[in-house]
């Protein structure tokens, strides 16, 4: 991918989106977006064909993340993809499933600090019993900053962009936070499904896999090439690993569950 501006301001914002993990090739293409200023609006284009102009660098900023973000899902299109952070501990893989909303970005940045490699916080593509996560980085929310207090000096180093819902957001990833990064195909060992508990204790329980796997389904998308053979795979995924319902709220317990469950 290779992103192309004229203007000094929007290239120092369009650096927010570069994605340093380490990473397992996943297809060979390339793809270049430009980025033009012009009477003082931001033209963006690809090859001959323009998508918007604009005058706030800002929401260009957002428009260019979701353009890529998009090229990337029309040439992943052959995987299933599951709303999914992910992790590891001690050796093995762990995902964190659930709506938005949930909690699974606020609980994989905790993790980060608890000695608990963090992976990514959004999707992970599905490939018969081995998952990657999506190469994104972490879409960081102010609101997540008190919960997690080792952000407070990262924040104030990162550049924050509105959103449709009123907060503002960061584009993070565990290098801002001195971290390894990668994103690479393995076995998933425990899945935690997050129901949200916000304000009170982290509860969790043991889930049938015939549960983790409904929910499982209910959280993917992309059963476009093979759905037979994909959701397949998403049942081998389930009964391959130790299944947990998990009501989240208070992050040392929800850090505590799942290094207990890994351990």
């Amino acid at each position: 991918m290779t992103l192309v501006t004229d203007c000094e301001t929007l290239h120092l914002r369009l650096r927010d989106l570069k994605v340093t993990a380490e990473q397992d090739s996943l297809f060979s293409d390339a793809f270049s977006v430009d980025v033009l200023k012009g009477d003082c609006r931001y033209t963006i284009k690809e090859g001959d064909e323009t998508f918007i102009s604009c005058c706030d660098p800002e929401w260009v900023t957002l428009y260019v993340n979701e353009l890529v973000n998009f090229r990337l899902a029309q040439r992943m299109k052959d995987y299933v993809k599951i709303h999914a952070a992910c992790g590891s501990y001690n050796g093995k893989r762990f995902l964190l499933v659930g709506e938005k909303g949930a909690g699974k970005t606020t609980c994989i940045t905790r993790c980060l600090f608890e000695n608990i490699a963090a992976c990514g916080d959004e999707e992970v593509l599905v490939k018969g019993c081995e998952v990657i996560p999506l190469p994104r980085k972490f879409h960081l929310k102010e609101g997540t900053v008190p919960l997690v207090p080792q952000l407070g000096s990262i924040w104030n180093r990162l550049t924050s962009y509105p959103t449709s819902y009123g907060v503002r957001l960061c584009f993070f990833d565990p290098l801002d936070a001195c971290f390894k990064w990668e994103t690479k195909w393995g076995e998933v060992d425990t899945i935690f499904y997050l129901e949200p508990n916000h304000g009170e204790l982290t509860q969790v329980e043991t889930c049938p896999r015939w549960l983790m796997t409904q929910r499982i389904i209910s959280q993917s998308l992309d059963f476009a090439t093979d759905p037979e053979s994909q959701i397949a795979d998403l049942c081998e995924i389930v009964a391959g690993s130790d299944c947990f319902l998990m009501a989240i709220g208070e992050l040392d317990g929800a850090v505590r569950t799942i290094k207990g469950a890994l351990s």
